[in-house]
């Protein structure tokens, strides 16, 4: 396990996607993944840079620059500053390239805090070196190019932590393939959240998945990523 990782930026916020849409949390953006997605929004996290910006106010547009990369010391300390407690969201990138990390600073932190990892759902291996406890959450994206590893990683998450998935609409999507897995959960419904790319909403895919997921009893929540309504991080 690596004490140290690139990471892009640390910073305090409003969480903008999914179950925890509208809640403050503290961001931690690590460089690198392994995917190369057209939609990604944050693309720049691709590559690992020299100086990981922290934001040591929230909502404020000063920044310092600490030099990369950061130990597993300083990204706890960095995080207990911002807030004592809450939820912190491990992203990036693709944060399970460091789950040997994230799982050094969570044993740091300790169960003041609620971590959300967001992750593309392809690294199932990843999950090994992760705590099996119930304030680690799994917010998964099911894309059209990684349904076959989504289920084996859904299904692989620890049944102490909770999850739920993101179904990011793209205009490839392939409606029947996300059916398909969906059908695998027959017996424990997940939890859906559909993602708009952009914030812009093809309304024949919306309305094609929707009718799907309607005819099929699937409960499901349509949320954009209100932090770019609100011009915040």
């Amino acid at each position: 396990m690596s004490r140290t990782a690139n990471i892009q930026e640390i910073f305090r916020s409003i969480q903008g996607e999914g179950r925890y849409a509208g809640m403050p949390a503290v961001f931690v953006r690590f460089s690198g993944c392994n995917l190369r997605c057209t939609h990604c929004d944050t693309n720049r996290s691709w590559r690992q840079v020299k100086y990981c910006s922290y934001q040591p106010v929230e909502f404020g547009r000063r920044t310092a620059k600490i030099p990369n990369n950061i130990s597993v010391q300083d990204c706890a300390d960095m995080i207990y500053w911002l807030a004592p407690q809450g939820l912190v969201c491990f992203t990036g990138g693709e944060p399970l390239l460091q789950a040997g990390y994230i799982s050094a600073v969570i044993k740091l932190l300790g169960n003041r805090y609620t971590y959300l990892i967001e992750t593309n759902g392809t690294l199932s291996a990843a999950l090994r070196k992760l705590p099996k406890q119930e304030n680690i959450i799994y917010s998964v994206d099911l894309k059209p190019n990684t349904v076959d590893k989504f289920l084996q990683f859904y299904q692989a998450i620890p049944k102490q932590s909770d999850k739920y998935m993101k179904i990011i609409l793209e205009k490839n999507i392939n409606t029947n393939k996300i059916m398909a897995v969906l059908e695998k959960f027959r017996r424990n419904i997940p939890e859906i959240y559909l993602q708009p790319i952009n914030n812009k909403v093809d309304r024949v895919l919306l309305q094609k998945i929707t009718f799907l997921l309607d005819k099929n009893g699937y409960f499901y929540r349509l949320i954009p990523q209100m932090h770019k309504f609100l011009r915040l991080k």
